[in-house]
Formats: structure tokens, C-alpha cells, sequence
């Protein structure tokens, strides 16, 4: 991960963050952030190692297991910028050194300045995709679990010319059921967002080896596949391979009759490169579906009956319900442009 975030700053940002940022050393065993406690630092890590844990239930950290291990270039803390709550327990596994970035400043950084949010975004979401795949090239490690993000609330996010421009250079395309939309271990050449219907995702049980599924043809035995999770509106199949250009480790199918909204790799690889403002939102939505799909996946490994991150009973706030009210009228005003006669 190391040059991978290296690779998407800036010197400006570099200097920024060096500047900004405060060096800690932690001891072997020493906790670093605790489960519903809301981070004061995004940290990352320049030496040494971190364990990510969860617990089976709220405050068992006690019967906490050991999900993920971070390395050099690997972020910790960020959940606040995602609107997420942090769920896990992040312990040193040896000495390790930490640079990390005030939760305050940072956040009036990513404001104020929209081509260091693009790279920042960028960074996470490519962490999170990287997190997402070492769980997914581990299928005997997952519980069934269904994705479903609300795409009211991605649309939400966007802009009314963000939306002008998805829609000048998307297409609405029509999967019919059990056609498989994404083949194991084949490149992912659009984004696709799901709009209406169900998917399946699927794996061989076993080593992850895309060399041959592809070209042994063993892609082709995936009725025999085992169904780890089920896809409905909103979510987007196949992010982290569209975001890390690696090798898909699942197959997607259509389960139902089912909608999807498609805009090309290569057009929308342009339009990040050249317009910062526009790749600030767009990795912030990419980002915030990934942890949501992360803590899901987390959460079900080490309790079989959970379905999503654990959360208090409480009502949408004003500005959610604000964003989910604009989101409806951006989505609604973009399947029009298109033509979809939407039944959601």
C-alpha cells in the first residue's frame, strides 16, 4: 500500500500532511482506536503493523477476533469522514510508527481544498477495496450476507452537473436473470450501479487463482459456485476490481430480472483525472460504500446473525433526510433523462 498512496498525493499534499501531522510510537499490544469511540486522528502507518479486531458483541472486547492485519501505507481513523461509526478495535502487533493527522484539520483541508480530497478519497477508497478483496480471496472466511446501499443517498452526494454528466455518458442496460453480469477473475470495464432487481455473488470454494479461470476456462463452472451474498439497489458490483484494475475474485449473476446503470471505464477514468471537483465526490461515494459493505462483512464473521454494522435505534437526522430527499429527485430526474420508467 506504500506506493499506492504514495502514488496518488501530491508534493503539496505531502507537505501538507508533514506539516500537519504528529508522529507517535506505539508499543507492541497497545490499543489505538476502541469500538463506538469517534477517532480524533486519521493515522497511517510508516513503520510497523496494526490489528484490526471485532467483537462478538458491543463491549466483549474480551472475545474479540482478528479480522484484518495493516501494514505500511495503510490508514486507520477514517470512518468519521465516511459519516461511518468505527467498529473495531486497532491494536500495535509490534512497534509501530504512526503519522497521524488531527480529525479537525483534516476535515477543513478536504473542504477547502478539492484536488487534495480527490487524492485523499482516492486513498481510501483504494485501501478499502484492497481490505475488501483479501476477504473475498478467502471465501471459506465468509458468512452469507446481503449488500444493499441506498442509492438515494448516492445520488444524494452528487451534484446536479455530476449527475448531467453520468447521464450523457452512462446507459441503462437490462440483465435478465441468472445472465451473469461479471465473470470471475476478467477485468471489470464499467461501473455499474444496480437500479433495480436482485445479484448473486458467487466463488469457487478454494485458492483464488485467476490465471486459471481464465484461461483453463474453469470460468465457465460458475452455476456450481457457492452464493456468499446478495446484491440489491444501489449497490455496485464489482467496485474493487473498477477502482484497482486487479482480477475480479467473484462472479456476479443476476438472480432476477434486474437494471443496471453502466458508464464505460475508460470515459469516466478521463473525467476523474481532469476534474478534481468532481473526483473529490466521486471517490467519497465509493468510499462510503465500501466501508458500509466492509463493516457488513466483518461483522458476519464473527457473528452469523448480524446484518450490518451495529447501530442505535435512532431517527434520520435533518440533513440526512435532506440528502436522501435530493437524492430521490436526482436519480428520479436521471432515469427520466434516460428513459427507465422506475418502479422503486
Amino acid at each position: 500500500m506504500t506506493d499506492r498512496l504514495l502514488s496518488l498525493l501530491s508534493n503539496t499534499d505531502i507537505d501538507w500532511m508533514m506539516a500537519c501531522g504528529d508522529r507517535h510510537t506505539l508499543a507492541t499490544g497497545q490499543s489505538w482506536l476502541h469500538p463506538y469511540v469517534v477517532p480524533e486522528w486519521v493515522s497511517i502507518i510508516v513503520e510497523g503493523g496494526l490489528g484490526e479486531s471485532v467483537a462478538a458483541a458491543q463491549g466483549a472486547v474480551d472475545e474479540a477476533v482478528l479480522i484484518d492485519k495493516l501494514s505500511q501505507g495503510d490508514m486507520v481513523g477514517f470512518s468519521p469522514l465516511l459519516d461511518a461509526p468505527n467498529l473495531t478495535t486497532v491494536t500495535a502487533l509490534t512497534s509501530t510508527l504512526v503519522l497521524s493527522l488531527p480529525m479537525t484539520q483534516l476535515r477543513a483541508k478536504l473542504s477547502e481544498d478539492v484536488a487534495f480530497a480527490a487524492h485523499f478519497y482516492h486513498a481510501i477508497a483504494l485501501q478499502l477495496a484492497d481490505r475488501l478483496r483479501r476477504l473475498f480471496e478467502q471465501p471459506n472466511r465468509l458468512r452469507f450476507w446481503a449488500s444493499g446501499n441506498d442509492v438515494l443517498t448516492v445520488f444524494g452526494e452528487l451534484r446536479d452537473s455530476d449527475i448531467d454528466w453520468l447521464t450523457a455518458f452512462g446507459a441503462i442496460e437490462t440483465i435478465p436473470p441468472d445472465r451473469v453480469l461479471l465473470p470471475v477473475a476478467r477485468p471489470v470495464e464499467s461501473l455499474y450501479i444496480l437500479i433495480e432487481g436482485q445479484m448473486a455473488m458467487s466463488d469457487s470454494q478454494g485458492a483464488f487463482n485467476p490465471l486459471a479461470l481464465c484461461f483453463l476456462g474453469l470460468e465457465a463452472s460458475t452455476r456450481d459456485q457457492s452464493v456468499f451474498a446478495t446484491l440489491t439497489q444501489g449497490s455496485m458490483p464489482g467496485i474493487i476490481s473498477f477502482l484497482d484494475f486487479r482480477p475480479l475474485p467473484m462472479t456476479v449473476r443476476a438472480t432476477t430480472a434486474a437494471l443496471v446503470f453502466a458508464v464505460p471505464r475508460h470515459t469516466l477514468t478521463t473525467k476523474l483525472q481532469v476534474d478534481d471537483s468532481f473526483a473529490s465526490r466521486f471517490y467519497r461515494v465509493i468510499a462510503r460504500q465500501m466501508m458500509e459493505q466492509l463493516q457488513s462483512v466483518s461483522m458476519r464473521l464473527v457473528e452469523p446473525r448480524a446484518i450490518g454494522p451495529a447501530m442505535d435505534d435512532e431517527e434520520l437526522d435533518i440533513d440526512d433526510l435532506h440528502q436522501v430527499s435530493e437524492g430521490a429527485k436526482k436519480f428520479g430526474w436521471m432515469l427520466a433523462q434516460l428513459g427507465v420508467n422506475h418502479r422503486g
